[in-house]
């Protein structure tokens, strides 16, 4: 298996938001995790980010652990949170400029710029950019390097019709790449549109959905 976690543990604000999650996917394999509002996906998703520690578990890629920023296989990670957010005063060309740098990658070709619909506000500031701008914005940025786990956080929201059709397009593609995307979602046709395998969170633990 590509992507192997195992038995992760979670407090957070004296609830423990994760207990003993685990899950295997294989190499170019899509998983969509469902479950309440709350339950722990978005959590979840930010410990395979580096974003935040675990308190018990591993997370493994490729059999190299992804767990902690500095982690030497989170180069391999792609990642868009929830909010799609970045600092304001950033551009989407630079937020792209700064990841490469430091995955020390190439910029993002201008073919990936045009068919995420980037270009008529790639030089604007985040803090003027709506949701689905956002989103692109950092789906761009997630794709630099060589990227082997794609985590996406809620990724329809803020999507129009044509935004999520895409997207699901270029997810299948990127399975054909051989990339084990992981996606936290309360949308079903989205996980039906990329061929997911649906596991729910609940109670700390993933389950068969």
């Amino acid at each position: 298996m590509t992507l192997v976690i195992a038995e992760l543990k979670k407090l957070l604000g004296g609830r423990l938001v994760l207990d003993g999650a685990s899950l295997s996917a294989g190499r170019g394999e899509a998983v969509a995790i469902f479950g309440d509002n709350g339950a722990g996906k978005s959590t979840l998703l930010r410990i395979l980010a580096g974003v935040l520690d675990a308190d018990r578990g591993h997370a493994t890629l490729d059999g190299a652990s992804i767990l902690g920023s500095r982690a030497p296989a989170r180069a391999h990670v792609g990642y868009v949170p929830e909010a799609a957010d970045a600092p304001a005063h950033l551009s989407p060309r630079e937020l792209a400029a700064l990841v490469a740098a430091l995955k020390r990658v190439s910029l993002p070709d201008e073919a990936l710029v045009d068919r995420l619909g980037l270009r008529a506000y790639w030089d604007r500031p985040f803090g003027g950019l709506s949701l689905g701008q956002r989103r692109r914005s950092c789906l761009c940025a997630a794709l630099l390097g060589d990227v082997r786990l794609l985590l996406l956080d809620e990724p329809t929201n803020g999507l129009d019709a044509a935004g999520v059709r895409e997207l699901a397009a270029l997810v299948r593609e990127r399975r054909e790449a051989d990339t084990t995307v992981l996606v936290a979602t309360h949308d079903p046709g989205f996980a039906e549109a990329i061929a997911a395998t649906r596991v729910r969170l609940s109670a700390g633990k993933l389950r068969a959905d």
